[in-house]
């Protein structure tokens, strides 16, 4: 219902708040109350029971003479036209082209969209968990051959944990061309190439709204995830400190932290799809400006921030023959990246706040 009013006193904030369109606002805010809780009573979710409302009134030219606002309206839309003041003078260097005009998105466009998003959430999440695992093997094979756990050559475990790892780097690539596939249809709304439109901006304001405790839910967890991520690499080296077994065990607990890691992403963008969704539907062309780039600050930096620590642990470990200490990059880097995660979490908040 609060999506509704919303909507409400946006269509009517362009025109002056005259007594009639004051008892007009209220009189169609009935009327749309009523047919809300009709379409719930049917069985309709509140969801579609908000786009069918949004759909049935709001369109306040055909409704202004039911309400005897017609004439209030034509008023407002034909202003006096006073003679324009010259623009100040703007160095070409400052100068930004027009925007260029987009059709706009229709409800049901909107929709689809959600749904296809929706449907591919997971195979994201799973790719970027597939990123994050695909060190592990390259991180305790070796150590295993070493320790006499696994019976084959040195140069035969560093190859088999780099094939591992590249099959899983592919295998996350083709969840995430997978992804994007399904949204092929869908690239005016990506790369924001149509008009806001207040209709669709309500409804994806309440698709978002519906699923943000469980994305909340989703953040508090994952965040404790990868505070406690190094938990079991530090258990592992001081309870086996001097054992002839700590360096396995400790190359065990670093796919422990890797494995914690992987479950927190996965499970905050598994969640996130309807809050990214709703601010892909409510920009319009604001997100083809390049000013603020909307995408998760979160995502962006896991994009880049794992591929890189797991080069830096491959280079240590290769070049410096230092596959026994150079799994210390991991719970470094996993304590980092909760505070980075928590950090830029409270920034998104802020920004989306201002």
């Amino acid at each position: 219902m609060n999506v509704i009013i919303a909507y409400l006193d946006t269509m009517f904030s362009a025109y002056p708040q005259t007594p009639r369109m004051i008892e007009a606002k209220a009189e169609l805010q009935g009327m749309m109350e009523d047919a809300y809780t009709s379409l719930i009573a049917e069985g309709r979710s509140e969801n579609e029971a908000v786009g069918q409302v949004i759909r049935d009134f709001g369109n306040l030219s055909e409704l202004a003479p039911a309400l005897g606002i017609a004439s209030d309206i034509t008023t407002a839309q034909a202003p006096s036209h006073p003679a324009p003041e010259p623009a100040p003078r703007v160095h070409a260097a400052n100068a930004r082209p027009a925007r260029p005009q987009h059709p706009p998105l229709t409800l049901d466009e909107a929709q689809s969209y959600a749904e296809v998003r929706r449907r591919a959430r997971f195979r994201p999440a799973l790719g970027v968990a597939m990123f994050v695992l695909s060190p592990a093997a390259i991180i305790t094979l070796p150590v295993a051959q070493e320790a006499g756990t696994l019976p084959i050559s040195q140069g035969a475990a560093a190859f088999l944990g780099i094939l591992i790892l590249l099959v899983l780097v592919a295998a996350g690539v083709m969840l995430f061309v997978s992804a994007s596939r399904g949204t092929a249809s869908f690239r005016r709304i990506e790369e924001g190439r149509f008009a806001a439109s207040p209709e669709v901006a309500a409804w994806a304001e309440r698709l978002a709204d519906e699923h943000d405790r469980a994305r909340g839910r989703a953040l508090l967890i994952a965040i404790g995830l990868w505070i406690l991520a190094p938990v079991p690499v530090i258990a592992f080296s001081l309870l086996l400190d001097g054992s002839d077994e700590q360096g396995l065990w400790s190359s065990l607990g670093v796919v422990l932290l890797l494995a914690m890691v992987a479950a927190g992403l996965a499970l905050l963008l598994s969640q996130s799809w309807a809050r990214s969704a709703a601010e892909k539907l409510g920009a319009g062309g604001a997100s083809a400006d390049g000013d603020e780039d909307e995408r998760s600050i979160v995502g962006v930096i896991a994009a880049v921030y794992w591929p890189l620590l797991a080069a830096i642990f491959l280079a240590w470990g290769f070049i410096g023959n230092a596959w026994g200490i150079a799994w210390i990059v991991w719970p470094i880097g996993a304590v980092l990246f909760g505070a980075i995660a928590a950090g830029g979490n409270a920034l998104e908040s802020y920004r989306k706040r201002r």
